[in-house]
């Protein structure tokens, strides 16, 4: 019998990797929400404009009495043409849902703090599986932003749910939804019928309309030689937010809809229509709000839109060391008036100022409570710090050397080395010996960090490519 080869990841990741590939695969070819897209850019007008063609064949066939014969062929690819662009909006719709059902499972818990936990885990996950500005760092980061952002959508409508105002007419019905943490189950099931996956599919979708060939025609050229991720002339942006907006729009209208209702009983069939409609209905108003910003609603995706793209930034300057500056974009365009202050501020109480995922470096205590003169290396795990600068953490090594049974500690300011104050207190060792920490964890610094002697901040990415290190969030041994 041969040994059983074991996966290189938890299963766990696992899970999140194929949510990701769901959603938007590094190769095409296998379905996903991004090809269903394409796809209805592509395909879907060819075969509306064939079913328009064999409609105006049909009303000549009919004014003809000895063409019966022809009508009865023409009904009839007329009918299996409608049913096929059906079976194809039900299948974009059944993807989403099995994507949105999977996240949920994913993300949330049966009480607040395990919703919080799990949120936490998926997010810092998918941190952990980038590795900074190495490789095609453009592309992986492409594909994991609209998860990151989905799950942040969601942890902030809770927040925003929980004030007492919510204008909102379509919101205001769910200020109970967060009886679904309390083990309600019928708060559960309506919350991810009428509110989850709306939610996600707005934050997935939101900018779905640049996988239409007009928009890939700008980002890629005409013969896909053009680098996407280029810096784009000022003409060229103007027509891709037209364009972005244009087919988004498009797509989140005409390519979705409503699903099919299963079942005989009118009031039964009534009641689901009207259900979906009012969520497809306010999935339109959430994704076409963040556009032009007309009532506030879209700013539920369009904050998280804004910080996920920092985290995972496209552009050629992405650096580590910026990632916790996202906050700080957020907190800035509330200060002019560009995003609701108080939205913002929920936001920033849910991330802090570091991200999950992070790789802090800090200084450790001694029994008594004082500094030691090194430091240790620790990774972001939780959500909702009491302090934003002070992020909840896991402890990832121990005298230099990397363990998977470390403690959970909020690292405050004052020993947290991104801190230039931090790394002040100790300027006074001796740099052979920072030379002999940064050597025993030479792997996970940059080269700058190394130059520095005192780095303000690691690479956890190798650490988290052990599958004995992708228990993070497990309560410590």
């Amino acid at each position: 019998m041969s040994a059983q080869i074991q996966s290189p990841d938890s299963i766990y990741t696992q899970h999140v990797k194929q949510l990701i590939d769901m959603v938007y695969p590094h190769e095409a070819g296998y379905g996903s929400i991004y090809e269903d897209a394409k796809n209805f850019y592509t395909f879907t007008p060819e075969l509306e404009a064939h079913l328009v063609e064999l409609k105006t064949q049909l009303k000549k066939a009919e004014a003809s009495s000895k063409r019966e014969v022809l009508v009865e062929q023409l009904k009839k690819q007329i009918k299996n043409s409608t049913q096929k662009l059906e079976d194809e909006r039900y299948a974009r719709l059944a993807r989403i849902d099995e994507v949105s059902v999977k996240l949920i499972k994913l993300c949330e818990g049966d009480s607040w703090q395990e919703t919080q936990k799990l949120s936490a885990k998926f997010l810092g996950t998918l941190m952990l599986l980038t590795q900074g500005p190495e490789g095609k760092f453009a592309r992986i980061h492409q594909r994991f932003k609209p998860l990151y952002k989905a799950v942040l959508v969601l942890r902030l409508t809770d927040k925003l749910l929980d004030h007492d105002t919510i204008s909102h007419k379509y919101l205001s019905k769910y200020r109970d939804a967060i009886s679904r943490m309390r083990g309600n189950r019928y708060w559960k099931e309506k919350w991810r019928i009428e509110l989850g996956r709306p939610l996600i599919t707005a934050a997935l979708l939101q900018d779905i309309g640049l996988q239409s060939p007009a928009a890939l025609t700008i980002l890629r050229g005409e013969n896909n030689k053009l680098d996407e991720f280029r810096l784009l002339e000022e003409t060229q942006r103007k027509d891709l937010l037209k364009l972005n907006y244009h087919f988004t729009m498009k797509y989140v209208t005409e390519g979705l809809g409503i699903p099919a209702y299963v079942g005989n009983v009118k009031e039964e069939r009534d009641r689901f229509i009207q259900t979906h409609n009012d969520a497809q209905d306010f999935v339109t108003q959430l994704v076409k709000d963040a556009f032009v910003s007309k009532t506030g609603l879209g700013e539920l995706i369009k904050i998280p839109q804004i910080y996920a793209s920092v985290i995972f930034s496209t552009k050629s300057d992405y650096s580590r060391k910026n990632l916790p500056k996202g906050f700080l974009l957020i907190e800035q365009l509330s200060k002019k008036g560009a995003l609701n202050n108080k939205l913002a501020e929920d936001f920033i109480s849910i991330v802090g100022y570091f991200p999950q995922g992070f790789g802090v470096t800090f200084i450790p205590l001694n029994e008594n409570g004082q500094a030691k003169d090194k430091y240790e290396c620790a990774v972001v795990i939780g959500l909702n710090p009491a302090k934003p600068a002070e992020p909840i953490c896991k402890i990832t090594t121990r005298n230099q050397k990397h363990i998977s049974s470390g403690q959970i500690e909020v690292i405050e300011k004052g020993r947290n080395l991104y801190f230039p104050a931090s790394r002040k207190k100790l300027m006074n060792v001796d740099p052979a010996r920072l030379r002999e920490i940064m050597s025993q964890l030479s792997n996970n610094f940059t080269p700058d960090a190394i130059d520095e002697l005192i780095p303000s901040f690691w690479e956890p990415h190798d650490y988290f490519g052990f599958k004995k290190h992708q228990s993070l969030w497990s309560k410590s041994n």
